[in-house]
């Protein structure tokens, strides 16, 4: 090995023995492998809170009040009036001016979705 050889090795020894004691004592390395320590906490703690959420709606569904607002629903579209309304909307979407406009909204809701600007040339 010759002196420069020695000298090039002495510069890298030096440089990987401070880059090694630096990331021994980094916050960035602590962060780095806790991380997944974290991410396992945070969906244990997601689920956790998912299944109270799905509890309580469901002993909202089965409480006394829940049901007397469905039957209270229920009647209501079983009602005359609510008969009446339905075949009033019904009517209305049959008109060809209210066609037209479903029509051309579904074409303007298709294209944002999909990502075209409806064949405009802008």
């Amino acid at each position: 090995m010759n002196d420069y050889e020695r000298r090039i090795r002495e510069l890298i020894n030096a440089w990987s023995t401070k880059v090694s004691e630096w990331w021994s004592n980094s916050n960035v390395r602590s962060t780095l492998t806790n991380r997944s320590v974290d991410t396992a906490d945070l969906r244990r703690q997601a689920s956790a809170q998912a299944q109270r959420a799905a509890t309580a709606v469901k002993d909202l569904r089965d409480s006394d009040t829940a049901k007397k607002a469905a039957t209270a629903v229920k009647d209501m579209r079983d009602s005359d009036t609510a008969k009446k309304a339905a075949t009033a909307m019904t009517d209305l979407r049959q008109r060809e001016p209210v066609r037209k406009a479903e029509e051309s909204a579904k074409r303007v809701l298709h294209d944002l979705r999909s990502g075209h600007n409806g064949g405009n040339k802008s």
